[in-house]
């Protein structure tokens, strides 16, 4: 794969088969690559960020409840492997242009490649609604969001992972997609 197309140091094209998370790296990504962040200091971590992007159900409802609305939420209206029924009623209600994608857990495909890539270029608002798992969307939105942009997204009993996105980030995010690569 060609580095030259992408500030992650990653192709523009999509590798032949999907990228499917090895056990081995599992661990590594449940520690933080940003910041652990409670709830109420989101908002302080928030400003000024290019892009505001949610990953998860969770993440995304705590965004609307404070009165923020992010530019991309990733979100499959399940909450730790259950059908959330309130999810569905809260995130159905954000505006925003609707992106519908299937994704296998553990596994990114290249329709949820695609779409997430597209959705943290955008200048509108747009929600990918996931059918199977959204987890690991937040590695793409890391490698492909702006400069400055700010990827949210919850880790189950500890709290929500901040991550501000720049070549470090990127660099992490990266290297952990091409370890998913067979």
């Amino acid at each position: 794969m060609s580095t030259a197309s992408s500030p992650s140091g990653l192709d523009e094209s999509f590798p032949k088969d999907d990228l499917v998370l090895p056990d081995d790296l599992r661990d590594e990504l449940a520690r933080p690559i940003g910041r652990f962040v409670s709830a109420w200091a989101l908002r302080k971590h928030l400003e000024g960020a290019s892009r505001v992007v949610t990953v998860g159900d969770v993440v995304t409802i705590t965004l609307l409840q404070m009165g923020m609305v992010p530019d991309v939420a990733v979100f499959d209206y399940k909450t730790q492997r259950s059908e959330e029924y309130a999810s569905k009623a809260r995130i159905s209600k954000m505006d925003g242009r609707l992106v519908k994608v299937e994704n296998p857990p553990a596994r990114i495909t290249k329709a949820m490649w695609n779409a997430v890539k597209e959705a943290v270029r955008a200048e509108d608002t747009v929600k990918v609604e996931v059918s199977g798992e959204e987890d690991l969307a937040a590695l793409v939105a890391i490698i492909y969001a702006p400069e400055g942009a700010q990827v949210i997204y919850g880790i189950p009993n500890k709290g929500l992972m901040v991550v501000g996105v720049d070549r470090d980030s990127r660099a992490l995010a990266s290297a952990a997609v091409k370890r998913m690569i067979r």
